[in-house]
């Protein structure tokens, strides 16, 4: 009897462990399944193969399989500053799209890793899957090739105040709509500065970057012409399809459930 039932829990233990969406837990469920079946060995009058299960099985096997996913275990984000979308609090992140990322990485039972950079960096770090995922600021039209998960819908606007080169952020969808003669700046802050300075007659910018401008007095009085709808958008990685549907799933249910309403507004 006691075989039987040792045999049962060690198929049931496979098949829980397999079922598993984070490997973690996986590992875990096998290292239990090892022990099982070590219990399973003994009832079969069988110590020296139980010994041997124990100590192989659960012991050195276990230890390799967590070496083997201390970077899987991980979410690694490739993060382009956007207030309010997506924004450095002191060590930590916050913003819009921070909730949902925070979301994903409880679902999926991983953790979140953040890696600050520009939005020219974002297409390389996906195609080398150095980032498993790219959030923030309005990314590179480059990212049609990775999967992606549109999160607000944007504008982008041809904005000019005054004669003179227009600016756009380089490695953005804004920067490919520059009229010739423009000019590009890796960071938000150093096309504000320009324009401030008078360097700039205007900006390709989106709806949130106007917002910055207007909130620091820039362009109040500027010409506004729409060129393109677009969308602010997550990215990810060629090999992380199934991350991209479960971010997917997460915002439906949101929306569904009503709560994507009060989050926007929370944030905008």
């Amino acid at each position: 009897m006691t075989t039987v039932a040792l045999s049962l829990l060690a198929f049931g233990l496979a098949v829980l462990a397999l079922t598993r969406r984070r490997l973690l837990w996986g590992i875990a469920v096998l290292g239990v399944q090892s022990l099982v079946l070590a219990g399973l060995y003994f009832s079969l009058a069988a110590p020296d193969v139980a010994l041997t299960e124990a100590a192989i099985g659960f012991g050195l096997v276990t230890f390799v399989y967590l070496l083997a996913i201390r970077r899987t275990g991980k979410i690694v984000v490739a993060a382009v500053a956007c207030p309010p979308l997506l924004y450095p609090e002191g060590d930590r992140a916050a913003g819009l799209v921070w909730e949902l990322l925070r979301l994903l990485g409880h679902r999926t039972h991983r953790e979140l890793e953040l890696r600050w950079v520009e939005r020219d960096e974002v297409a390389g770090l996906l195609a080398s899957s150095e980032a498993d995922l790219a959030a923030g600021d309005l990314l590179p039209c480059s990212g049609e090739r990775f999967p992606k998960v549109d999160v607000l819908p944007t504008r982008i606007l041809l904005v000019r105040g005054d004669t003179g080169p227009v600016g756009a952020i380089r490695g953005s969808r804004e920067a490919e709509l520059l009229p010739p003669g423009g000019r590009t700046f890796t960071r938000r802050e150093a096309l504000l500065s320009a324009l401030e300075k008078g360097e700039l007659g205007g900006a390709v910018v989106n709806l949130l970057e106007l917002r910055a401008l207007y909130l620091r007095g820039k362009l109040r009085e500027a010409e506004v012409e729409p060129l393109e709808d677009a969308a602010f958008s997550v990215l990810f990685a060629p090999d992380e399809g199934e991350l991209a549907r479960t971010l997917g799933e997460i915002v439906d249910e949101l929306r569904r459930r009503g709560d994507w309403d009060a989050l926007v507004r929370r944030y905008l």
